[in-house]
């Protein structure tokens, strides 16, 4: 094993040092003061205090607004964000790009198709929409590798397909927009946005405790995203198998995105940006997952307090704002990555 693989090794396994651990101790503690913040801001604006006295309440109109109406979004907006963010960064490292998110390479749109196929066919209980969007994924993502398979498409290659595919979707998901009855349109094209308006503990309580499920998975499989990091030759060598260990990944990967787009619909910016971000906080190591879940929760977080509050009296979908802010930053990402190339 030469000096350079040893080194490669070490820093994966390098536990988080002081800087790290104090990074990793304000970026939670800004989780948590998103989280508040969610909990406080709103047409009836509350003093942190008086939201954790409202938690332990047994009745009253504040406990209602907090419990039955904040609380549920607020959590929703961290275990969908943190969902996202790990589902981008598995795909960033399998396929070695840093474009290599969900949202970039179709797997988002895919599950909004499949989603609206069964709210324009008639079955648009949240049971089947779900179903529809897992489904919707896992479809995109295999036409994704069938494409590319033995064509050297890790890489730009793999992003290039992965957008073209995008655009094909999309294209899908209008004409069936357009032919659908007008109340199923106006529903689709809602949901469509990406909102967390309107999520209750009936919505959000069962795909917030898969997605807890798929997390820990993940967690528990973090030796295989090291193992893919190392690169193939070197991963079986120490071990891995490293067909399988990318088929699950990728499993609960599509998985983490489709649930939260059957709850929330489609939402950019996040699964992308996340794990760069994180890497700012923990470059290496085993803390990196637990940094980009947070950094997730707090993208999303912040960003549904902004739709919330930016145009008052019309709270905007939280895909809305996180569009608009992804778009800024893939136009950067994009530039910063072509002049490292050339």
């Amino acid at each position: 094993m030469n000096a350079p693989t040893r080194t490669d090794i070490r820093r994966a396994r390098r536990p988080l040092g002081r800087r790290g651990r104090w990074a990793m101790g304000i970026l939670g503690a800004a989780v948590l003061v998103s989280f508040l913040a969610s909990l406080s801001i709103g047409d009836t604006v509350l003093s942190p205090i008086r939201v954790i006295q409202a938690l332990f309440e047994t009745q009253g109109g504040v406990r209602m607004v907090v419990v039955d109406w904040r609380l549920p979004r607020a959590l929703a907006a961290v275990f969908f964000g943190a969902a996202l963010a790990l589902s981008g960064t598995v795909f960033q490292t399998i396929t070695r790009n840093p474009l290599g998110s969900p949202d970039v390479i179709g797997l988002t749109t895919g599950a909004y198709t499949g989603a609206l196929i069964v709210m324009t066919t008639g079955g648009g209980s949240g049971l089947s929409v779900a179903i529809g969007a897992i489904l919707g994924g896992f479809a995109t993502a295999a036409l994704v590798a069938l494409l590319v398979t033995g064509r050297g498409a890790l890489g730009y290659r793999i992003v290039i397909v992965g957008i073209g595919v995008s655009a094909v979707l999309a294209a899908l998901n209008a004409w069936m927009l357009l032919r659908a009855r007008l109340e199923v349109a106006i529903s689709a094209a809602i949901w469509g946005a990406g909102s967390l308006n309107g999520v209750g503990w009936q919505q959000a309580g069962l795909p917030m405790l898969v997605v807890s499920v798929l997390i820990v998975v993940l967690l528990l499989a973090r030796r295989g995203l090291w193992l893919i990091e190392l690169g193939d030759d070197l991963g079986t060598s120490l071990g891995g198998r490293m067909g399988s260990t990318k088929a699950g990944l990728v499993a609960i990967a599509v998985g983490l995105t489709g649930v939260v787009t059957a709850v929330i619909g489609p939402i950019a910016f996040v699964s992308l940006a996340a794990p760069h971000l994180a890497r700012l906080v923990v470059k290496h190591g085993t803390g990196h997952l637990v940094a980009t879940a947070l950094t997730g929760a707090l993208l999303l977080s912040a960003a549904d307090i902004i739709g919330q509050n930016l145009v008052p009296r019309h709270a905007l979908p939280v895909g809305v704002v996180t569009l608009v802010l992804g778009g800024v930053y893939l136009i950067f990402l994009v530039v910063r990555t072509a002049r490292r190339r050339y």
